[in-house]
């Protein structure tokens, strides 16, 4: 068996689907059906059986699978200890980012992070975090910064900061104070994230909780159209502190801290159980944890 052969196997086992393989492994289906003969026909020995709803295991591939998952890590730690010798991180880095990192402070730290590391090539997706954890799931990202939301179990998480959620307006809305309670938030047009947003499920639990209901207006997923928006009189909305703009940019709302209820989420780094994050993973996950802690420290002394 070669090592594509064993990559393949692991997928198909895993997945149980030869569609959900291949999507996984980024080929066309007949590949992995292909690959998948081959190896029963160089053996004599049959693997799965196929049934009108996908492919099960048999016998043979339930011993043989916890040899080639081993295999697997095997050669990734092959490769992690190849490149870690070197003077410099080379390879390939995929990561995940919800809208509401990337538009904060993430830019400047993509940008030292490859000053420092010209040899790692970095791919970054942004997505909600449930597009987000299904790419996980995939197999297409090595890992992914999400908002937490219990539910998904197959997937390992780390804890990487709590930050508080808070309101903001357009500086020609009458406001005096620094903070507004969710009472007060009732009367203005509320702007809000799509159902399949986790930050809508977490703001509409803790408002539920306390029997405020607020005024949604419409639903925007664009964080750059949500901070223009908040620009007219009255209308407002309930971002990470973390995604709003900073005074220097013209769009840049008022922040208001929310009382009453008060609101954080946890931002967590994902991945698949059997792939932890490289130590190129690692430092790269370091640089978004320092970037964002002095964001959340720049904040709170704003």
């Amino acid at each position: 068996m070669d090592l594509r052969q064993i990559q393949y196997f692991v997928a198909l086992y895993e997945e149980k689907s030869i569609t959900k393989a291949a999507r996984r492994l980024h080929v066309v289906q007949p590949a992995v059906s292909m690959q998948i003969r081959r190896l029963e026909a160089d053996y004599g020995v049959k693997l799965f059986d196929r049934t009108p709803h996908g492919v099960n295991p048999n016998a043979h591939a339930r011993a043989l699978y916890p040899l080639c998952r081993e295999t697997l890590l095997n050669a990734e730690r092959l490769r992690t200890m190849l490149r870690e010798s070197s003077d410099q991180l080379a390879g390939e880095l995929v990561v995940g980012v919800p809208p509401s990192l990337a538009l904060g402070s993430l830019g400047r730290t993509l940008a030292e992070f490859h000053d420092q590391n010209p040899g790692l090539q970095l791919r970054v997706h942004e997505g909600y975090s449930a597009n987000l954890l299904d790419w996980l799931i995939q197999g297409e990202l090595d890992f992914a910064f999400v908002n937490f939301v219990d539910g998904e179990r197959r997937l390992s998480y780390r804890h990487l900061a709590t930050e508080e959620l808070v309101v903001v307006i357009g500086h020609d809305t009458p406001w005096s104070g620094e903070t507004i309670s969710g009472t007060d938030l009732a009367s203005f047009k509320m702007i809000a994230a799509s159902p399949r947003n986790s930050l809508r499920m977490i703001i509409e639990a803790h408002f539920a909780q306390v029997g405020i209901e607020l005024n949604g207006a419409i639903e925007v997923d664009s964080l750059v159209a949500i901070c223009n928006m908040v620009q007219r009189p009255n209308w407002a909305s309930i971002l990470p502190r973390s995604a709003v703009p900073s005074g220097g940019i013209p769009a840049a709302p008022r922040v208001l801290r929310l009382v009453d209820p008060k609101i954080t989420r946890s931002l967590t780094v994902a991945h698949q159980p059997q792939h932890e994050p490289s130590a190129a993973g690692e430092l790269f996950i370091e640089f978004v944890s320092r970037s964002l802690r002095d964001q959340l420290a720049g904040g709170a002394e704003g």
